[in-house]
């Protein structure tokens, strides 16, 4: 009569076992699902903010004043543009998010910027490209 009980104490804890393993594996899928899918969605708002400041640098003729008031900052002394986000991705102060414009000059009137957003709390750029125009140079 014992060893009934010791053998059925025994299956009981090898079943526990095996679910708490089971268990365990499930929640390493869900978080990894939850951190690409918060990397996903800083990713595609990254590159609608960098869409949005190319459209803005193409349709200002590579005017980084004007782009910097569009985005309600100021250009630093060389031309180029931060603008900062916070978590949620609105402009501001907080800078969970920068985007960066770097202008350069190239021939026949061409400019030139190099834009890129970067997770700062990560440290990992999330997007990047440039974009040309033909237009305005700043004094």
């Amino acid at each position: 009569m014992r060893s009934r009980s010791t053998l059925f104490l025994m299956e009981q804890i090898i079943v526990i076992a095996v679910f708490a393993f089971a268990a365990a594996i499930c929640v390493s899928i869900l978080a990894t699902s939850y951190l690409q899918t918060v990397n996903a969605v800083d990713t595609k708002n990254a590159l609608i903010a960098a869409e949005s400041a190319a459209e803005s640098f193409k349709a200002f003729s590579g005017d980084t004043n004007r782009v910097a008031e569009f985005f309600g900052t100021a250009p630093e002394a060389n031309g180029d543009v931060f603008i900062s986000f916070d978590s949620d991705w609105r402009p501001g102060e907080a800078a969970d998010f920068v985007l960066h414009m770097a202008t350069r000059h190239g021939d026949f009137n061409i400019i030139l910027s190099d834009i890129s957003v970067t997770d700062m709390a990560r440290g990992e750029e999330l997007v990047s490209f440039t974009v040309a125009t033909r237009g305005v140079q700043n004094e």
